[in-house]
């Protein structure tokens, strides 16, 4: 992340009126970044040693994706004075971006060496040297952890009104089986194994692991219990490493009321494109082989029994206008056969989130917070419909989810994480037609 300074700030730097250039705000659009970039580069040409022009130059080819040219950009900084360890920064940041970690590595150390050295650059290089340490190792390892309470103003889904369809007739719903508050404690552990073959090609083998249990203060039967896991090799497309394909194998069990409630297992294939504009491109496709089992809490959910298809596009990219400021979104598409018919479906879902990372205002050099809201839609039209809730009408939902996240990291590997959403169901029967809002939060845990 570059961020827009004079050389008047640059530790070392010479001490000299700035050019109007410096001081004024990056332009908002692509065509005035270029602009700008262009007549910034003219005036390099006539002086050399304009450092203010030179670090600008750096930002807005940053912006632009031109890693490369920001680059060259610091790097002639360091020809006219040496002793500017946030240019040196810059460049670590700027050749992590690129995959150059041993590069990223002596900029990094270059940033600390002075005795001086503001503690912000010392944070933020400390941070980036583990990472490096991790990328470059033959197994790399990621772990996080959250804990919780999470608050649910219709934990059991029950619909908005007691009146409902059964048999194709109105029916009231007896008290036990409409709406109810509740909230449940949680706790959720994701881990991530990266063994590197160290074939000059990157390729990788990947393997993810996810944990999860949440129990109901109140309403036992709703208790849910998950692990999932799924492995594969990463295969580099090319020798510019910008494209990869990923075959994985992928299982989980799911228990509902601390029973055994669904077991599936599958495969799945992947493929990730990557710009020198920071765009991402990951399209894929997944089958499951989904198996239920019956409980008496769930005495039929055997109905369900099936395959699973999904199609999915991911795309993500850096929102230049602002800093640290990211797009997310996923659109897919699933076909579920379930041996019973009425349980069969086709969905067509969208979701966006707008990360955006800035530095946490309690002062901790490189302790990055992020901020996500996020929304998403989801259309499920069932095949045939279910003659014991009504034999004329077929099932079709919409699903809207709005909300946001906070995930505050306050003392090294140690954070806080919270989140809000609002989610509302509309369907063609009156059973389904459901809304909640959700709180959660806890204490969170990452290496």
């Amino acid at each position: 992340m570059l961020v827009a300074c004079t050389s008047a700030v640059l530790v070392g730097g010479p001490s000299r009126a700035q050019t109007p250039s410096a001081t004024q705000a990056l332009p908002a659009t692509q065509a005035d970044l270029r602009a700008a970039g262009d007549a910034l580069f003219k005036r390099m040409l006539v002086k050399p040693d304009d450092l203010d022009a030179a670090f600008r130059f750096s930002e807005i080819q940053s912006q632009l994706g031109d890693y490369e040219a920001a680059i060259g950009a610091l790097e002639r900084m360091l020809f006219y004075n040496r002793d500017l360890p946030r240019v040196k920064l810059e460049l670590g940041l700027l050749y992590f971006r690129l995959g150059s970690y041993e590069q990223a590595r002596s900029y990094f150390n270059a940033a600390i060496a002075a005795g001086d050295t503001p503690d912000d650059v010392r944070g933020r290089v400390t941070s980036f040297l583990a990472q490096i340490d991790r990328r470059l190792s033959v197994n790399q390892f990621a772990f996080f952890a959250q804990a919780g309470i999470r608050s649910q103003s219709n934990a059991n889904a029950g619909p908005d009104s007691a009146t409902v369809r059964a048999l194709g007739f109105n029916a009231v719903l007896a008290p036990q089986f409409t709406r109810k508050r509740d909230a449940n404690a949680f706790g959720i552990i994701k881990f991530t194994h990266v063994y590197d073959f160290e074939n000059q090609r990157g390729d990788v083998w990947e393997s993810n692991v996810t944990a999860y249990y949440a129990r109901q203060f109140k309403i036992s039967t709703l208790n849910l219990g998950l692990i999932e896991v799924d492995t594969g090799p990463r295969l580099a497309l090319g020798e510019a490493n910008i494209a990869s394909i990923r075959p994985y194998a992928v299982g989980n069990i799911v228990t509902l009321a601390d029973r055994q409630y669904l077991a599936a297992g599958g495969a799945g294939l992947s493929l990730r494109y990557s710009t020198d504009i920071g765009l991402t491109l990951e399209p894929g496709v997944e089958i499951r082989a989904r198996n239920f089992s019956n409980s008496p809490a769930y005495p039929t959910a055997t109905d369900q029994q099936g395959r699973q298809v999904t199609a999915a596009l991911a795309v993500n990219a850096p929102l230049n206008f602002i800093d640290g400021l990211k797009w997310q979104s996923r659109f897919s598409y699933a076909r579920v056969d379930a041996s019973n018919r009425a349980y069969s479906s086709n969905q067509f879902a969208l979701e966006v989130a707008l990360p955006y990372e800035f530095d946490g205002p309690l002062g901790q050099a490189g302790h990055k917070w992020t901020f996500a809201p996020f929304a998403s839609y989801s259309d499920t039209s069932y095949v045939r419909v279910n003659p014991l809730v009504d034999p004329n009408i077929k099932r079709h939902d919409r699903e809207f989810h709005v909300g946001a996240n906070l995930d505050m990291v306050l003392f090294d590997n140690f954070g806080f994480g919270l989140q809000a959403q609002y989610v509302k169901t509309l369907s063609s029967l009156p059973n389904y037609r459901t809304n909640s809002f959700i709180v959660s939060g806890g204490p969170t845990l990452r290496f």
